[in-house]
């Protein structure tokens, strides 16, 4: 009988390797192999069952010993086998895993203890290297009940069948790591942080696997068959449209690749400084993006280990699309109960921290976070809130010591039964309107006080839906909070914390922050999920407020007779003056344009004050270019109705001129390809919705887009020189088309 023993003087080996090498090349003599997740220096779970699995000869007989017990099993005719131990109590002492068949393979250095099953994208996957205070943290790792296994990245087209899967790439691999200053440091830091908490307060041993992939969307995570379910058909779609234009993106990549590395290597023979950022390979089959993906290789092949629990860190990659997230969110966390089939596994996460994440949606993460803490009415489930300790000029803030720790006081009290943590944070429980104030009820508060000297963000809004800025008083020792603005006489809603960088400095006597809460359940908009939005997703962009600031002065100085309201294809008149005056200069023309605008910032603006002074007979208004990123059709168009209506409230006698849509091209931008495709589809979409909002009366809409395009449906390269914002041709083919209607509509009683 061949002997295989994997010994700790290569701790970086495991079964996974030495899997690869038997089936690479001892495939006639049916060697016996483990599946994910066994190794040396593994931990495996206490308390339950112990199963064990692999692949073998067909009818090969194999046996397995381990703390005392022996189990055997014969290979089916696939070659799969299963044994199952019995379950074993912690023990801090290693012991060795012995499996043999026709040949043996030993694994040293074992562990029983709680196994955490660690996942989500670049937040979990930052590692300890990388976090804040690294060097020390690193210099004082040396943790011997702590042991750590990192899953090779991976992408499979279908879940692997437990132990059975010919295909190498759908059974995980990876290598278990002791947890010493030598090898910590490539290890998720949040996991980490989280697994020291538990090993210092319980002396329990603890194995962290980890799952992680940076950017990756919570689709990746999924199984097949829970995407498969009738609430999510977008999922399909957008994969579908995905693939469909990946052939086209290819092409582009592959010419911009071959010009980037001559470029490159043209730099380099003439000893020149070269910075530019290589072109991305655009996304399809294989791509992190695959829904499934992610799970199929890196998730169902580790089934069905033991664990204690899961650990999550994602929301990031899906941010945009927050309306989708709190039932895919609910369908992943039942999914992978279910594959496991351990019952309702303790699932804790973390709430999205603070970060200004721009994009044109200053509350985009709000309603992510909303979505995160809806999920909690599953049973058994965490939240670690983190809304105090994120940064908000960096989407991975490196303070992951407080998240850690923040995990691993919910498991302390809830699976190891600490009963005196405290760990839940303030949280949001009722809300009634006294008068001019909201009156805020809370749980978990006692001790509330504002840490420094920044007001916490509060809102209030009236029946309308416009928030303003509010005060809030404690009462109660924090049980209560009185809310108020002199702007808002009569509120009805009440908000704290709803924006994706929001001053949140209200904590609890144990330190932990209040979780963001609105009081009101009002349909979203868009994107922002907000009748107005501030810029501060802007970075309290100069620029804006600059424009701003000229809108509110140009409203005040003299007469407008025409307005032109949009983002920075309406603030690109100035490539053309001379047809801006041709064409407008006898109505009084204003232009209102700022680049990177959505309905959102449109409808700040209108809320603050930018059509206050003027009275203009015609409003032309073209918005929703740059919505049509991270916006459903339906949000955009809603966008725009609720624009429309702020315009009649503002300026009862003009008349609005709704424009299309305009249409737009391929596109290179900062490395990446963009052919338009799944664009266009919104576009058209939007542009189907739009036209009817017009009443042929006081609302008019004009789709001129077909002037813009040649005999093929191409954009010409001098109309549209960037595929996206028109040239002095565009805006001279602009002005044409729109001319008579817009003359008709001045010339109106």
């Amino acid at each position: 009988m061949k002997k295989i023993t994997m010994r700790n003087t290569a701790p970086l080996l495991s079964v996974y390797i030495a899997a690869i090498a038997v089936i690479a090349g001892t495939t006639a003599r049916a060697d016996v192999t483990l599946s994910a997740p066994f190794g040396n220096n593994a931990v495996i779970q206490r308390d339950k069952p112990v199963p064990v699995w692999g692949r073998a000869g067909p009818g090969e007989k194999v046996t397995v010993q381990f703390g005392g017990h022996t189990a055997g099993a014969t290979a089916g005719a696939a070659g799969d086998w299963r044994v199952t131990l019995p379950a074993l109590p912690a023990n801090a002492n290693p012991g060795d895993l012995i499996i043999s068949g026709k040949n043996q393979i030993v694994f040293t250095n074992i562990l029983v203890g709680d196994v955490w099953l660690c996942a989500g994208q670049s937040n979990m996957e930052w590692n300890v290297a990388r976090a804040g205070n690294a060097r020390e943290e690193v210099a004082a790792a040396s943790h011997p009940g702590i042991r750590y296994i990192k899953i090779d990245r991976a992408i499979s087209p279908a879940p692997a069948a437990l132990a059975t899967s010919p295909a190498p790439a759908a059974r995980a691999t990876g290598a278990w790591r002791l947890c010493t200053p030598r090898e910590i440091g490539p290890c998720s830091a949040v996991a980490y942080f989280f697994a020291r908490d538990i090993n210092r307060e319980t002396g329990v041993p603890v194995g962290i696997i980890q799952s992680s992939w940076s950017g990756a969307m919570i689709e990746s995570f999924m199984p097949p068959a829970a995407l498969a379910a009738p609430a999510f058909p977008e999922v399909a779609a957008r994969w579908k449209q995905t693939l469909d234009a990946h052939p086209r993106n290819k092409a582009r990549y592959d010419a911009d690749l071959a010009a980037w590395t001559k470029e490159r290597d043209e730099a380099a023979a003439k000893h020149t400084a070269f910075n530019k950022p290589a072109p991305r390979e655009p996304a399809g089959a294989g791509h992190r993006d695959e829904p499934s993906g992610i799970f199929n290789a890196m998730i169902a092949p580790l089934a069905p280990a033991g664990l204690r629990g899961f650990l999550w860190y994602q929301g990031e990659g899906n941010a945009q699309r927050f309306a989708e997230y709190r039932a895919l969110f609910a369908a992943m966390i039942t999914s992978w109960r279910a594959a496991l089939g351990q019952g309702d596994l303790p699932f804790y996460w973390v709430q999205l921290p603070n970060y200004k994440a721009g994009r044109g949606d200053a509350r985009m993460r709000a309603f992510l976070r909303e979505a995160q803490d809806q999920t909690l009415a599953l049973p058994n489930t965490g939240q670690a809130v983190t809304i105090d300790i994120g940064n908000p000029d960096d989407e991975h803030p490196v303070n992951k010591q407080d998240v850690g720790r923040r995990l691993a006081l919910i498991a302390l009290k809830n699976v190891y039964g600490k009963t005196a943590v405290a760990c839940d944070s303030p949280r949001f429980v009722s809300a009634r309107a006294e008068g001019n104030t909201m009156r805020v009820t809370l749980a978990h508060a006692t001790g509330l006080a504002v840490r420094g000297t920044a007001a916490p963000s509060f809102e209030v809004s009236a029946a309308d839906g416009i928030f303003k800025s509010a005060a809030a008083r404690i009462e109660n020792d924090g049980a209560t909070l009185l809310v108020s603005s002199p702007g808002v006489p009569q509120p009805v809603a009440v908000r704290y914390a709803w924006f994706n960088d929001p001053v949140a400095n209200l904590h609890n006597a144990a330190g932990l922050p209040l979780a963001p809460f609105r009081s009101d359940d009002w349909e979203p908009l868009d994107v922002s999920r907000t009748s107005a939005i501030t810029p501060d997703d802007k970075g309290g962009n100069k620029y804006f407020m600059e424009k701003h600031a000229a809108f509110l002065a140009r409203a005040r100085e003299g007469p407008v007779g025409v307005l032109f309201i949009g983002d920075s294809i309406t603030d690109g008149w100035s490539k053309a003056p001379g047809v801006w005056e041709k064409h407008y200069g006898k109505y009084q023309p204003a232009n209102f344009g700022i680049s990177g605008d959505s309905t959102q910032h449109v409808l700040w603006r209108i809320a603050n004050g930018e059509l206050d002074n003027v009275s203009p007979k015609a409003v032309v208004l073209m918005i929703g270019t740059n919505n049509t990123a991270v916006n459903t059709p339906a949000e955009i168009a809603q966008g725009v109705a609720t624009i429309i209506s702020r315009i009649r409230e503002k300026i009862p006698a003009a008349r609005v001129l709704l424009l299309a849509v305009f249409p737009r091209g391929p596109r290179t931008v900062n490395g990446n390809h963009d052919d338009a495709v799944n664009r266009k589809i919104v576009i058209n979409d939007v542009n189907a919705r739009l036209s009817r909002l017009a009443d042929g009366k006081r609302v008019r809409f004009l789709d001129i887009t077909k002037v813009f395009l040649d005999a093929d449906g191409k954009i010409p390269d001098d109309v549209m020189p960037d595929q996206l914002h028109p040239g002095p041709k565009g805006y001279q083919l602009w002005a044409d088309a729109m001319q008579p209607t817009l003359d008709t509509m001045m010339q109106e009683p």
